[in-house]
This record gives structure tokens, sequence and C-alpha cells, in this order.
């Protein structure tokens, strides 16, 4: 009995070591929560693939969660929260937090840093092929969806629709791309707004193949309207083709997009993000899943002078890369 005794207090003494262990080890795993996108965008997709590869490759180091979000808006008000640690944000988004405006009136965020340049996007406005909308003028009295809340391609929607004289003069929806553009589909809606990477999104793309779609570009003299109210604006074209339905080039809305990282996460984990996703391999496979990963690069040229400046564990990365970093960006 004793001896049975034993063996049984030994038995719970090398399960208590090992869970001992294993709550150890979990310890130094630390969780970190990647700010997504919404279904039907090129970030829900994006995101999803890169968490996907940072837990492969930091097994034991770090564990990654994929942040469910609206965009671009939210991703910057959960970072500014300590709620989500990296994310991706348009760049007007940014520079709204730093300065106070806009929907962070009376409130800056400026707790987070630069870690990459991760894409280049244009504002998409898309209808049926059929439609008797030529061009944004011809919003007055549409059903218009502008885009999720918490979205970037809200924002831009905003931006657009009321410097051009639009904003009272529409009915709004705030679907998800994907709702967005099945109400497009279905007759339901007149108007679809996405956020393109560059050019198109998934949810587009996939109605357009039974509904043929058209964009509907910009005028010289709207352009003029935005570009005098908001700098980081930058003309673009999209190609013909794209998607069915499109047959010529468009004349559209581009501006970049930043990934970026709270400014307390830890560099060596930063940096960690950044040669993982860059290895070659792992990025012509991050690629391949979301395109946009492979716009990825250290060109911080165009927030040179908005104020927030790169992450420590990011400039470490860009610099052994031989990626010269404007001397106002540096940590």
């Amino acid at each position: 009995m004793r001896k049975l005794s034993k063996v049984l207090l030994i038995g719970i003494l090398i399960m208590a070591s090992v869970s001992v262990y294993a709550l150890t080890a979990l310890s130094q795993e630390k969780s970190y929560k990647f700010g997504g996108g919404t279904p039907g965008g090129p970030w829900f997709v994006a995101v999803g693939a890169g968490v996907t590869l940072l837990n492969q490759e930091m097994k034991g180091k770090a564990q990654f969660t994929f942040g469910a979000s609206a965009g671009s808006l939210e991703n910057v008000r959960r970072i500014g929260m300590r709620e989500y640690d990296t994310g991706f944000a348009h760049v007007n988004t940014i520079w709204e937090a730093i300065n106070g405006t806009g929907p962070f009136a009376g409130r800056q965020l400026r707790n987070f840093r630069l870690v990459a340049k991760h894409s280049s996007l244009t504002h998409l406005w898309f209808c049926l092929k059929e439609s008797d909308i030529k061009s944004i003028s011809d919003f007055a009295g549409r059903k218009i969806n502008i885009g999720p809340p918490g979205s970037g391609a809200l924002i831009h929607s905003g931006y657009i629709l009321e410097t051009l004289g639009l904003a009272d003069k529409i009915k709004k929806f705030t679907l998800s791309f994907e709702g967005g553009a099945k109400g497009v589909a279905d007759r339901q809606i007149d108007v679809g707004a996405a956020a393109g990477g560059p050019y198109t999104v998934p949810a587009i793309v996939e109605i357009s193949t039974l509904n043929p779609l058209r964009y509907i570009g910009f005028k010289e003299e709207e352009y003029k309207k935005l570009e005098a109210k908001f700098p980081f604006y930058e003309r673009v074209t999209i190609p013909a083709k794209i998607i069915n339905g499109v047959d010529e080039p468009v004349p559209g809305l581009g501006y970049a997009v930043y990934w970026i990282a709270r400014e307390d996460m830890p560099a060596d984990i930063v940096y960690e993000m950044l040669r993982i996703t860059q290895e070659p391999k792992n990025k012509d496979m991050l690629t391949k899943t979301q395109k946009t990963w492979g716009e990825v690069s250290g060109n911080f040229q165009g927030v040179a002078r908005l104020g927030v400046k790169v992450h420590a564990g990011a400039a470490k990365f860009w610099k052994e890369k031989g990626i010269e970093i404007p001397a106002a960006l540096l940590p």
C-alpha cells in the first residue's frame, strides 16, 4: 500500500512538473493580434494568409491571431486602444489619427509606428455595365453603397462625395464589399464602392463573372477639387479588361496603404514579421494568395512629412536591405 502511494505521489509530481514546464513554455510565446479586413475585401485574405505563415515560422516565440475588423479606420483605432498590435492602414487614416481630425477629432492617436509600405490602392466606384450612370455627377438621387463602417473605403467615399457636393444628394448604404457587390448584381444598389488592390477586390471579380460591371471614372475638374483638399491622393489609370465589362482604361483615384504596429511592440518581433514575410519563397507564396503582399516595400517617401516614425524593428530590417529611410522617420 505504501509502495502504491509512493508511486502515485511520484506520478503526481511528474505531472505537476510537466504542467509547470508547459505553462512556462506557453508564457514565453507571446500573443499578438493582427487587424484584418472585411469579408470580400483583399485584407481579409491577406491577413489570414500572413497570420498562418507567421504562426508556422514563429512557433514557440510568438503567436498571431486574426483581428476581425472592418478595415483601416478600425485597425488604427484598435491599435490606439491597445486591442490590436499590428495591421494595415490607409494613408489618410494615419494622417487623421496623428492630427486628431475627421473621425479622430478631439483625440490624437500617435502610439503607432510604420512597418512597411503595404500597397497602392484605388478607390473604386462600380455599377452594372447596363446602368445609365456614366459619371459621379449621376449619383444624385441614387442608392450608393459607400463601404462598410470602419473601412478606409467609407472614409474615401465620404471625402469624394462631400468635396463634389453629393453627400446629401444620395441614399447611402454601408454594406460590406461583398454585400455591396451582391446588391449591385441584384439591382438593389445602384453603385458600390471598394478599396481596390490596386484595381479590384475579390467580391467585384466574383460578381462581374456573371454580371458585367463598369468602373465610374473621375473628370479633370473632379480631380482638381480633390487634390486641392487632400494632397495624399494621386491620379491613376485603371487598365482595360481588369474585370468583365471594363473595356476601356478608366481614370481613377489612388492612395497608399501602410503596415503599422504599436510603438511598444517588441523590435525583434517586428523585425521577424518582416524577415519572414519578405523571405523570397514566403513572399511568393503570400503574393499568390493575395497579390498586395508582392508590393510590400521599405518605401516611406510618401509619408516623410506626416509626422509618424518607422518602428525600430522595421528600421533595422530595411537598413539591412540597403533601403534608405528619410531622416525624419528614423526612431
